[in-house]
């Protein structure tokens, strides 16, 4: 290598380093979105622990030509 170029990776390198490491902090603060990354936000729907079917059971859909035979069905 010329001696002139010697001394220019090395700056360069640091340069890069510090513009990550001020990328990476703005990111952390929420200043910067970084597409790809999880973003910290709060739930906006409330989660329910139960969920009750809104459809009529009598109203749905049999399939008359099934051959699967539920196993429970003769415990009622």
């Amino acid at each position: 290598m010329p001696k002139k170029e010697a001394g220019v990776i090395a700056p360069i390198i640091l340069l890069l380093l510090l513009v990550l490491v001020v990328i990476g902090f703005l990111a952390y603060r929420g200043l910067v979105k970084i597409p790809g990354l999880p973003q910290s936000s709060t739930a906006s729907v409330d989660l329910q622990s139960q969920y009750q079917n809104p459809f009529d059971k009598s109203a749905q859909y049999v399939n008359p030509f099934s051959s699967y035979k539920n196993p429970f069905d003769s415990l009622k």
